[in-house]
């Protein structure tokens, strides 16, 4: 039977304080995760999925053990608007709560199939809870949110993250609306390392999203943020331009605006050497902005 025991402000407030210490040195800065108060109040919960997620927090991993055996659905349920029990575990930082979840059956996904559990793990300090979920099997391209894990990854300016969902066979082409593609992100971030192992590892280096963006721009651009590491990669990638056999001088994101509209990206001969056509949904969007734009 649980105990109920009377609200103290303090004690709120020092619970309070423990939590957001350890969330800060176990994730990285800026990390939503589900917290303790608003979890157990979630009138949409029952007694038993308050228990599991108490017994989480805790870190009392054997009554969560016996909470679970007891009614295994509960690894299962919603959190929230977004949240699940995963991702609860994952908020304790501990791997032993996270195996604990996993093996209740957990959608790996989350409940949303937009890969929350995974974004949050790659938002870890200690890449070992991205891992352990992929190994398990999440989805790096997950069906509801197919480029948020590598998005996560690229805006935390995470190499080895970008890495370790590419070795687990995350799409480097994977689209957004827009014709957005990870490419693009890291280039648009100036995360110039990042755009270097995406195009080693397959991404197109002629693809463009809807407002141009595109390989030769961006690494012919002068840099806004100041990293030796990234000015020494985006040199690399211009020295890849000629390789490519890039159109010199580079055009502006306007001018490949133009070019594609015009049925002239990529370049006859990149399309001769087998570069992949501007997707029609992204063409559609290049003419239907430049009819706005008169």
């Amino acid at each position: 039977m649980r105990r109920f025991l009377p609200f103290s402000p303090a004690l709120a407030l020092m619970t309070m304080g423990c939590e957001s210490d350890a969330r800060a040195d176990c994730f990285a800065p800026g990390t939503e995760l589900p917290t303790r108060r608003d979890t157990l109040t979630d009138q949409r919960l029952g007694a038993a999925a308050r228990d599991f997620a108490e017994a989480l927090f805790d870190g009392n991993l054997e009554r969560a053990g016996q909470v679970l055996h007891g009614d295994p659905g509960l690894a299962r349920r919603r959190i929230g608007a977004h949240y699940d029990m995963l991702s609860v575990a994952l908020s304790t930082c501990r791997a032993d709560a996270v195996d604990l979840v996993i093996r209740g059956g957990a959608p790996l996904d989350g409940v949303e199939d937009k890969g929350l559990p995974l974004r949050l793990a790659l938002r870890a300090k200690d890449p070992a809870f991205a891992h352990r979920l992929l190994t398990a099997g999440a989805n790096p391209n997950p069906a509801g949110n197919p480029s948020g894990p590598l998005r996560t990854a690229i805006t935390l300016n995470s190499l080895g993250a970008v890495r370790m969902l590419l070795d687990f066979r995350a799409d480097p082409n994977v689209m957004e609306a827009t014709g957005n593609r990870p490419l693009h992100t890291a280039l648009d971030m100036e995360h110039f390392r990042i755009a270097e192992l995406l195009l080693e590892r397959g991404a197109d280096a002629w693809a463009i999203d809807s407002g141009g963006a595109n390989l030769g721009t961006a690494a012919t651009t002068k840099m806004l943020t100041e990293s030796a590491e990234e000015a020494e990669a985006q040199r690399r990638l211009a020295e890849r331009l000629k390789k490519l056999g890039w159109p010199q001088p580079v055009l502006s994101s306007r001018e490949v605006r133009a070019a594609a509209a015009s049925g002239n990206w990529p370049p006859a001969a990149a399309r001769a050497a087998g570069a992949p056509a501007v997707p029609p949904s992204v063409l559609a969007l290049i003419k239907a902005n430049a009819v706005t734009a008169h």
